[in-house]
Parts: C-alpha cells; sequence; structure tokens
C-alpha cells in the first residue's frame, strides 16, 4: 500500500459517530498517517510546515468529512487557504502535489435521494470543486466513497447501529481501495 495522508475535516470530532468511527478504523491500517484538523489547529491556526511535510511524505490524500451546508466544512476550507499556498501547491515551484492521488470520502446527512433532480445526483456537482482543487494542484482524483444517511443525534434522529454499520462499511471500503493502489 502507498503511504497515505488521511485528512479528517469534521469541525467537531467529538459529536460524528460517523466520520470518528472511519477515522479510528483508519488509524489501524499500516501506512496510514491520520490528521484530525480540529486537533491540529493551534490557537485557529494551523502549523503549516508541520501540514506541507505530512503531504510531502505522502503518495495519497484521503480528505474525509461531513457535507455541510452543500461544501466542505470550514475547518477543511481553511486547511486548503492555509496549507496549499503558492510556489507549494501550484504557481512556480508549486508542484508538490502533482502525482499525488486525491481520494474524496463523504459522509452526507440527508439520502441519495435528497440529492437527485431531474435524475441527476447533485452532489456529484457539488463536489466539483475538489475536482478543480486536484486538477490545479497537479493531483489524480479517485472515485469518491460515499455514504448518505449518516446524521446520528442521540435520542432526536438516526439509528446508532445502522449508522455505525454504515460507516464500518465506508471504513472497510476505503481500505480496500487503499489496499488496491
Amino acid at each position: 500500500m502507498k503511504k497515505t495522508l488521511f485528512i479528517m475535516g469534521h469541525p467537531h470530532p467529538e459529536n460524528s459517530l460517523s466520520n470518528r468511527l472511519i477515522t479510528d478504523e483508519m488509524r489501524k491500517v499500516e501506512g496510514v498517517s491520520v490528521r484530525v484538523l480540529a486537533e491540529t489547529l493551534m490557537k485557529g491556526e494551523f502549523d503549516v510546515a508541520e501540514e506541507q511535510k505530512a503531504i510531502i511524505e505522502s503518495d495519497v490524500i484521503v480528505l474525509q468529512f461531513p457535507f455541510y451546508w452543500f461544501s466542505t466544512p470550514s475547518t477543511l476550507q481553511k486547511w486548503f487557504e492555509d496549507v496549499l499556498l503558492y510556489g507549494f501547491a501550484y504557481g512556480t515551484g508549486g508542484d508538490r502535489l502533482r502525482g499525488k492521488k486525491l481520494l474524496v470520502s463523504v459522509t452526507v446527512g440527508g439520502s441519495e435521494k435528497d440529492y437527485e433532480s431531474e435524475g441527476q445526483n447533485y452532489l456529484t456537482v457539488l463536489l466539483q470543486p475538489l475536482r478543480a482543487l486536484a486538477e490545479f494542484t497537479g493531483l489524480e482524483t479517485m472515485e469518491d466513497v460515499i455514504s448518505w444517511g449518516m446524521t446520528y443525534i442521540p435520542g432526536v434522529s438516526g439509528d446508532k447501529d445502522e449508522i455505525t454499520a454504515k460507516a464500518l462499511a465506508q471504513a472497510a471500503t476505503l481500505k480496500e481501495r487503499l489496499a488496491a493502489l
């Protein structure tokens, strides 16, 4: 398996059953380095040199996040803005991501049907900014891994056992994809 950087972008991982479970499963995989962005923020800032070093040392980058308000969470967006700098990720000398693989792994609270209109899945359209980021920086995209109906709020919404099973299945799919590289 190639050396993998697994980036978990949930801003409140303690509140996410599914993203926490997926992340815990990935910690068990040899060759996978896990970074939980909410934990790496120091006084609202990332250690850019450390984050860039982690990227340089990897062959594959997995972005794990919940789909928030039709986009990536602000924590992950901040990481893009702070870490993927000119001269590093793009522009003159900015080729450090070129040739690495990108695997997007998303948990979605709604159902797949919630994102369909006239036979089109709008999540594909809504994830286009990540495809553009990949193309702009030279990352090679892999097929996304998406789990639907992942909302679990104790006593309010979702079935814990069902969400747990879906999260473990998503982690298993990620492991299979990475093992196949």
